[in-house]
């Protein structure tokens, strides 16, 4: 079988190979990009941040969450009995389907070539693709080929999946009926998102974590606020939890812990970590190295071990957000056509789409101290906000380090509404090493809650002064 030759050979449409396509195809490169799943956009798109995001936002709308607190009602607007999977996965379906529509038209708009099928190298240029529908086994060959393929849930042979009671991350959206209560295991991102997004649809949820703290990652204080702020109070927070054991009792899920402690529920949801996609995909025949979550090595070109064939994504590792593994998708097609413009970026945001959202850029507190930084905390409370009082959305607060002495902006913590857009104005002033005075001395909108890094500002500002006050 004749291969047919390609610049890039690009395995994986999630925002990284979507990413990486469009930047070879804008620069005149011939690119084929491979799809193994029925659906394109990748985890992203069809089991992870589109349809989790998209849940938060209609269960926010359908349980009328901030006109309760605007009105001050016991019960929600809509009543929960209204509210069913079915209603709900009608939105998210809808969501999805637009962007699989958009994912079509702007490859096939670039002249890039799709194929739907399984790939797998026959060597270190070559793959071979096992194609969805009537068109066969194809070969191609590429003169670099991109692995994109993400990442899947670590799911433990001994856990009793059934998609019945016991779920995972790819399964848990497709639950047949909303739970009365539910057993979440796994207090990191996706685990805690899930958690306050049941909550508020008034599911009484158990979140066991086997860590210390809840997003241990996140600065303290902000993690504080969100165990103190879960929806409705329906959240029971466990922490380290220890080794377990899951299974089935009549029509329950059931987790013993190693303390003896036994929680019973409708619903589990194993939310435990994940590894790199890449079963199948025969490496072997390359030379490219994997480590440990079989996460492929790269350098900070995104090479493999291989020169010309690239990875990246959360087939790559940290961070595994959709926003960086753009960034690295785009930055691996300029490396490889050798017009690199810039490195990764050193900051960026992170964003957490609890109820409500936390995002969060620079240090933390601990990362100041651990550094043995002089610094200063600046807060801002929502309540204190007139945008919050507003808005209904008093739940919250911003906080930010200063540097006591050069007083630059070390770090910006959010917990709250328009946590995730506001932290993009703390992003520049990082990235342009910004002083406080930046915020102080220019006018915000009002009333916003952009203006919470004002009131942040000014509230370091003032520490600041009284302290060079009291010094001899």
């Amino acid at each position: 079988m004749i291969a047919e030759q390609f610049d890039f050979i690009i395995i994986g449409t999630g925002p990284a190979g979507f990413s990486a396509a469009m930047t070879a195809a804008k620069c005149g490169k011939k690119v084929l990009v491979v799809e193994k799943e029925g659906s394109l956009g990748g985890v992203c798109v069809n089991t992870g941040t589109f349809p989790s995001k998209t849940l938060r936002e209609a269960v926010l709308l359908l349980t009328g969450h901030l006109r309760r607190q605007v009105f001050e009602e016991d019960s929600c607007v809509i009543g929960t009995t209204d509210i069913s999977m079915d209603k709900l996965k009608r939105r998210l379906q809808y969501v999805r389907l637009k962007e699989h529509a958009i994912i079509d038209h702007q490859l096939l708009r670039n002249g890039v070539k799709l194929v739907r099928g399984a790939a797998a190298f026959l060597d270190d240029h070559t793959v071979t693709i096992e194609t969805i529908g009537e068109d066969g086994t194809l070969t191609a060959r590429g003169e670099y080929i991109i692995i994109a393929t993400g990442s899947k849930p670590r799911n433990p042979p001994e856990v009793p999946f059934d998609d019945r009671r016991i779920f995972d991350s790819r399964s848990i959206l497709d639950m047949p009926t909303i739970p009365k209560n539910m057993i979440i295991l796994g207090g990191g991102v996706i685990g805690s998102e899930y958690a306050t997004i049941f909550a508020a649809l008034g599911v009484k949820v158990t979140l066991l974590d086997r860590g210390e703290r809840l997003l241990k990652f996140i600065d303290h204080e902000i993690t504080d606020e969100l165990q103190h702020h879960f929806p409705n109070g329906n959240v029971e927070y466990i922490a380290n939890c220890g080794n377990f054991k899951i299974g089935v009792e009549g029509e329950l899920a059931q987790i013993t812990l190693e303390n003896g402690d036994s929680y019973s529920a409708e619903t589990l949801f194993f939310a435990l970590g994940r590894e790199a996609n890449v079963g199948g995909l025969c490496l072997e025949n390359t030379g490219v190295k994997i480590g440990d979550g079989y996460y492929i090595t790269v350098n900070d070109l995104y090479q493999t071990s291989v020169d010309h064939i690239y990875a990246v994504g959360d087939v790559v590792g940290w961070p595994s957000l959709a926003a960086t593994s753009i960034i690295q998708g785009r930055l691996a097609a300029l490396n490889a056509m050798q017009k690199r413009s810039e490195a990764f970026p050193k900051i960026f945001p992170v964003g957490i789409y609890t109820i409500p959202e936390i995002s969060y850029v620079g240090m933390t507190e601990e990362e100041a101290r651990e550094k043995d930084y002089k610094f200063v905390v600046g807060r801002c409370s929502y309540e204190e906000l007139p945008r919050g009082q507003i808005s209904g959305e008093c739940e919250g607060m911003l906080k930010m380090l200063v540097h006591r002495d050069t007083r630059e902006i070390l770090g910006v913590h959010i917990f709250g509404g328009g946590a995730t857009e506001i932290v993009h104005i703390a992003l520049m002033a990082l990235c342009h090493n910004a002083k406080i005075d930046l915020f102080i001395e220019n006018i915000f909108n009002f009333p916003t809650y952009s203006e919470a890094l004002k009131i942040a500002a000014l509230s370091a500002f003032n520490q600041i002064e009284r302290d060079q006050c009291l010094c001899p």
